[in-house]
């Protein structure tokens, strides 16, 4: 077996990088020559820290910002909603009352809007507060739009004005017209059947009115226009009525108990 060839290791660059260090260390006690490099690395340590303090900061105002936001938002919801209280009293011709006297609204949870626009089938699902209704009608802030139907253990369902199995006793006091008007169908539209000789040019523009008949609904509540009229056999007459309110204004609807 061939024996192992001696290695030896220069020492030369051990002695070299010895050397070479210590002119550098000497170098830079005496002169200072590396000081440029020592204020480089504290300048870049400051801006570093600098950017980070700004980056906090701005992070900060962000959400400093987008907190004044939502309280400004929760305080334009507040204050709509207000409105929409002081709307339907207004249409109550009930000033003397109250904010505090007139219900909570309730938030609708369910609307078919396509259901609505299409078919004769007008629904809506509102969300139950601390009051029970098992009866009553219902408005927003732009008038009647319609009445409770079924009591759900958590919603009420509401019947629109112009649902086809909907009625809503109503009259005009001019032309002494009573009737119970039948939901047409169509959004914003009901039909008033009466058996009496109309004048039909006098009568389009007329205002209708819920007559408090049926125990539901409130004397005297604005009701809508009547927008034309059609002779059927004899002397009945399709008086049709559009309806005030529009059920697409508000996001929810204040529920009334018939006094």
């Amino acid at each position: 077996m061939a024996n192992e060839t001696p290695r030896f290791t220069s020492r030369l660059p051990y002695v070299i990088a010895c050397l070479f260090g210590l002119t550098l260390f000497f170098l830079d006690i005496t002169y200072q020559t590396f000081d440029p490099l020592d204020r480089i690395k504290i300048n870049s340590q400051n801006f570093i820290k600098s950017g980070l303090s700004n980056l906090k900061n701005s992070f900060v105002s962000l959400e400093i910002n987008f907190s004044d936001k939502k309280i400004l938002l929760n305080e334009n919801k507040n204050l709509k909603e207000q409105l929409s209280i002081l709307s339907v009293i207004a249409q109550q011709n009930i000033f003397n009352s109250k904010l505090e006297d007139v219900s909570a609204p309730h938030r609708i949870i369910v609307f078919d809007t396509d259901q609505y626009f299409c078919c004769s089938n007008h629904r809506m699902f509102v969300e139950k507060n601390e009051k029970n209704y098992q009866k009553g009608f219902a408005m927003n802030s732009s008038g009647l739009i319609g009445q409770i139907i079924k009591d759900h253990p958590n919603s009420y369902e509401l019947i629109l004005l112009s649902d086809v199995d909907h009625k809503i006793p109503i009259y005009n006091k001019d032309f002494e017209v009573y009737c119970n008007a039948e939901g047409s169908g169509f959004e914003r539209l009901i039909i008033c059947k009466v058996f009496m000789d109309l004048d039909r040019e006098s009568i389009i523009g007329q205002e209708f009115y819920t007559s408090g008949f049926g125990g539901v609904f409130n004397k005297d509540t604005p009701v809508g226009k009547a927008i034309s009229v059609t002779q059927a056999e004899g002397n009945e007459y399709e008086i049709f009525i559009e309806i005030i309110a529009n059920p697409l204004s508000d996001e929810r609807v204040f529920l009334f108990k018939p006094t």
